[in-house]
């Protein structure tokens, strides 16, 4: 029986060669490789890569209740995904103990290399904080600036853009009036 798809093999469906070749070291491009460098980027990487399933899980929640009518097979659903999203956040705080095998003198040893980049500016990590409901006007200032002068100017555009759409907070507050 011929099956209706057409094989795939595991690691061109997985994007293996791209995912596993997006380290790139700073230290080795200035000749002085940094051993602890590479976990640094992986873990930084894997934070990112569940920042945009939590992102993704976040999003299908807020299309559920922006209509007026919300199924109520859905709010098992979107239980559910709120459910892997505190799921996700445990592994993401968990991660940070194998973060924390670094001294702090091996990661000085990359530091430099790496001004101004900072984790600040993970604009996923902002994203979710709008999607949940983080207003502006809660925000602490960074460097005297807005949370998004640290990105790029596109990423500020994005960054902005998330502002003004319905946050989670928001439609469950109105879903939660009209019920």
């Amino acid at each position: 029986m011929s099956k209706p798809y057409p094989p795939i093999y595991y690691s061109d469906y997985l994007q293996l060669d791209r995912l596993l070749n997006s380290q790139a070291p700073k230290s080795a491009e200035y000749g002085k490789p940094a051993h602890e460098e590479t976990l640094f980027i992986i873990v930084h990487q894997v934070y990112e890569l569940w920042f945009k399933q939590i992102i993704h899980e976040l999003s299908s929640v807020v299309h559920m209740f922006a209509h007026d009518y919300i199924d109520e097979k859905n709010l098992g659903v979107a239980v559910a995904r709120l459910v892997r999203v505190t799921e996700i956040q445990k592994l993401l705080v968990d991660q940070l103990r194998v973060l924390e095998t670094m001294t702090p003198l091996d990661f000085l040893e990359f530091r430099d290399y790496l001004l101004p980049a900072s984790g600040f500016q993970s604009v996923q990590f902002r994203l979710i904080e709008n999607l949940l409901g983080m207003q502006p006007e809660q925000r602490l200032l960074y460097n005297k600036a807005a949370y998004y002068a640290q990105v790029s100017p596109d990423h500020q555009t994005v960054l902005r853009d998330s502002e003004q759409r319905d946050s989670l907070f928001g439609l469950v507050q109105r879903w939660l009036e009209r019920t």
